[in-house]
């Protein structure tokens, strides 16, 4: 199975702006030392073009390499909330 995440831009664009406000100048606890948290306009603009440059490639990569797997998309905090639950209610 796939889990294709495919959040609302203008929630990703929200989500690293924060990340930027939050660690500003310094590495977040995930990223390695040295790697100080930085966005620049490039970057908001691939984010926002993601939808329109990306996908098309990944629909190809999905259909050539699993044609057989399942995509489960999700689109919302709340789709991956829900898919967590049924996930740990089956464990």
């Amino acid at each position: 199975m796939v889990v294709w995440l495919r959040m609302p831009r203008l929630l990703c664009i929200a989500r690293v702006l924060k990340r930027r406000i939050l660690h500003s100048g310094r590495s977040r606890p995930e990223m390695a030392p040295g790697c100080p948290e930085k966005i620049d306009w490039e970057f908001l603009r691939y984010i926002w073009n993601f939808e329109r440059t990306e996908t098309p490639e990944i629909r190809a990569a999905l259909a050539s390499h699993g044609p057989g797997v399942p995509v489960v998309t999700l689109c919302s905090p709340a789709d991956v909330r829900d898919l967590l639950a049924r996930l740990d209610g089956a464990l």
